[in-house]
């Protein structure tokens, strides 16, 4: 009995191991880090770590450990010689380049555009050309920034296949419809609640559809206990571009979605950029459905 008793213990001691180590990231051939992040791994092999740039990013232990803004090719190296090179760019804004690039040309064409109404047809919309079909553009108007701006983006029609990337490198998926957008991410298990600038919010419409609008967000404030103040910048509202500000509850109960609610008027402080008073809802039908924030797609972690 005793004999019995030992080796079940034994065997809950292991089990906790076994299975934190079947969870750990697997590493990645591309990382972006903030300078004094630190992020584990579950390794390829066993070996030593080398660093073309050690002042700014090298590898220790299972980890890669990011000291200061830059780029570096950290390398692991098995006794026999195998490499495992992995790109780590260290960002002292956290964005990535890309990323922030893909914001700024969304924000450049809300400058250029000047709220113009544009029609749905491709041969007066560019964003509908660059989609080369005529469509709800909102979509298209997210997916042609994060273009644009270099970002890798999974081909058309894909969505249902893609898998994960690991490492949180740049990454979206060549879509105008809202669905597909949610779809794709949520099969790369780049889904969150939390906001980033550069991610995709996608909103609902209570009792209505749960997919009915996608912007980008340019910026997010922290203002506690789970509120975000957020900035966006959004196609086909109004058939034009407009720029937002607002307040999101990550914390609201998900069943009321009632997560979305105006700035107080006293901080209306841009009212020649951000739409802060407009309705975000759907008519249909007679009725008018609320807007809600159903998830936020992650273009980068």
């Amino acid at each position: 009995m005793k004999r019995w008793l030992s080796m079940l213990l034994l065997l809950a001691m292991l089990i906790p191991s076994i299975s934190i180590a079947e969870e750990a990231e697997a590493l990645p051939k591309q990382l972006t880090l903030a300078p004094g992040e630190s992020r584990s791994f579950s390794l390829p092999f066993e070996g030593y770590w080398e660093s073309d740039a050690p002042e700014i990013a090298e590898g220790s232990g299972s980890s890669i450990v990011a000291h200061e803004a830059g780029s570096a090719i950290v390398a692991l190296i098995s006794p026999q010689g195998d490499e495992w090179l992995v790109e780590v760019e260290v960002c002292a804004d956290l964005v990535p380049a890309s990323i922030r690039s893909a914001i700024n040309i969304a924000i450049a064409e809300w400058e250029e555009l000047g709220e113009k109404k544009l029609p749905q047809d491709p041969k007066g919309n560019k964003f509908t050309k660059w989609w080369k079909y005529a469509c709800g553009w909102c979509g298209a108007f997210v997916s042609f920034c994060l273009d644009q701006a270099g970002v890798p983006l999974e081909p058309t029609d894909t969505y249902r296949k893609v898998k994960p990337h690991e490492g949180g490198i740049p990454y979206g998926i060549r879509e105008a419809a809202v669905p597909k957008l949610y779809t794709g991410f949520e099969n790369m298990e780049r889904i969150t609640d939390i906001p980033q600038p550069g991610y995709l919010i996608i909103y609902g419409a209570k009792g209505y559809y749960d997919f009915v609008h996608v912007g980008l967000v340019t910026d997010v404030i922290d203002r506690g206990n789970g509120v975000y103040q957020l900035f966006t910048v959004e196609g086909n509202m109004g058939s034009t571009v407009k720029r937002y500000s607002f307040l999101y509850d990550s914390q609201a109960p998900k069943k009321d979605k009632k997560n979305l609610t105006l700035l107080p008027e006293e901080e209306w402080l841009e009212p020649n950029i951000y739409h802060y008073d407009e309705p975000r809802r759907t008519r249909s039908d007679g009725k008018y459905y609320n807007w809600y924030v159903n998830a936020f797609c992650q273009t980068w972690y």
